[in-house]
């Protein structure tokens, strides 16, 4: 088979199995638009290998057209991991539609186009997959595809950790990645963490832990020279740093709670340094950092009072814990002054989509709701007997279920359900949530 005969065969594959994937229910609106981009692209593709169009000597065209529809292919396929049940379909309807927003890039002609936002399951935790650049001439549209994890599909309170991985996606997008750029690196990135000199001087501090500092001997006598934090694994600290920032500026004390949950348990030593791999820094630092945000914002006071009997103290409970930071005044890499500028630069960006929190009165009545083994939504009775609903942003709903989960020994009575039935909760809550903003056109 001669190469321009295989790339036509390639495309009446990749054609055949686009049409194949009309078969699967993906669920309302979730796959409409990402079905009609990957039919547009692939309908530019097959017009350029028509007869007449390509030369079979043309071995350069056609080797660009064949890594298009390998390229094309692989999209095709993620369709085939977004069915129904797979994760939870309101919270990422929620995601969906922050993605849309943050991620919003102009055109050549200024006008304004959102990402197509595709979820599917996945094995390998969170994900955001968002397309760098156009990639190839027969695109319209950017791909951002959320990638959940199949076996934590019901578990919305750690679906949290999106904020980080919708900060990375904004930094490979053109317009809000300028705007953190100019406002955020300079903030994070302009002490410490500014030259070679600097950062390995923070890490060879006398401050610095044991551990580390005999793992930079170490280093050294097997290498024959010193381990020196290059400019590109500080860049690659500085987008974690920031989409750590990202992600507890979108998504509040839930965020910080599920980052926790997630990354504490793999890193037993949390100020360790992988010298050979350092693309992340220190868990340490990082939580350190999350920490000294919290408190500026002032997100570690409790919103219940007194008054507000076991709740308040399941609140107080729960920042208590999460605000804690044991680690060394090493860890804190950055001053307040930095962190301030930090949060008001990605804040800026976020243009009102940061995080709210509830008032006292709704914090109360979303952990009560969970006392009682039902969804946290706000409702009630009028004084004319019928139901009163109210909107509670999705964020809020998860900031109630941590409280609810973290200081469940104080809620009395003292309630039995598990990990799992509390987010089933939140999940369902979700969903109920949805359905009142549409009913009632919020």
């Amino acid at each position: 088979m001669r190469p321009l005969e295989f790339l036509r065969e390639e495309c009446r594959n990749v054609d055949r199995a686009l049409r194949e994937t009309l078969r699967h229910d993906y669920g309302p609106e979730l796959s409409a638009e990402f079905y009609q981009e990957c039919a547009s692209r692939l309908e530019k593709i097959t017009r350029q290998v028509q007869p007449g169009a390509i030369a079979d000597a043309d071995r350069q065209k056609i080797a660009v057209l064949l890594a298009d529809l390998s390229y094309l292919a692989s999209l095709i396929v993620l369709i085939e991991r977004s069915h129904l049940g797979e994760f939870s379909w309101p919270f990422a309807d929620e995601l969906r539609l922050l993605a849309k927003r943050i991620l919003v890039e102009l055109d050549l002609l200024g006008v304004s186009s959102e990402p197509i936002v595709h979820v599917v399951a996945d094995g390998r935790g969170y994900r955001i997959r968002n397309e760098d650049i156009v990639q190839s001439s027969s695109s319209h549209r950017r791909f951002a595809i959320v990638l959940f994890p199949r076996q934590l599909k019901d578990h919305v309170l750690l679906h949290a950790i999106f904020g980080h991985e919708l900060g990375h996606a904004a930094l490979s997008s053109t317009q809000i990645a300028a705007a953190i750029q100019s406002q955020v690196y300079p903030a994070l990135g302009g002490k410490l963490l500014a030259s070679d000199e600097t950062a390995t001087s923070w890490l060879r501090s006398n401050e610095a832990p044991a551990e580390l500092k005999a793992s930079l001997a170490d280093y050294e006598a097997r290498y024959g020279e010193p381990f020196v934090l290059l400019e590109t694994i500080r860049t690659l600290w500085l987008h974690e740093f920031i989409c750590d920032l990202f992600g507890l500026l979108l998504f509040g004390p839930a965020f910080l709670a599920a980052h926790r949950s997630i990354i504490e348990p793999s890193h037993p030593d949390p100020l360790k340094v992988d010298l050979l791999e350092p693309t992340h820094p220190p868990y340490g630092v990082r939580h350190a950092m999350l920490v000294q945000a919290m408190r500026l914002l002032k997100w570690h006071k409790t919103i219940t009072m007194d008054a507000d009997g076991d709740v308040h103290l399941a609140e107080l409970k729960v920042l208590t814990e999460l605000t804690q930071d044991m680690t060394s005044k090493w860890a804190r890499l950055f001053s307040e002054e930095e962190l301030d500028n930090a949060i008001k630069g990605i804040q800026s960006t976020l243009s009102g989509l940061g995080y709210v929190q509830p008032s006292q009165a709704n914090m109360v009545a979303l952990v009560g709701r969970l006392k009682r083994s039902l969804p946290p939504i706000l409702d009630g009775i009028n004084p004319d007997g019928t139901s009163k609903t109210e909107k509670a942003d999705f964020r809020q709903i998860l900031h109630a279920g941590w409280v609810f989960w973290g200081g469940r020994d104080l809620l009395e009575p003292r309630s039995e359900l598990s990990f799992l039935q509390t987010n089933q909760l939140c999940n369902q809550a979700l969903l109920q949530q949805r359905a009142i903003n549409e009913f009632t056109g919020t």
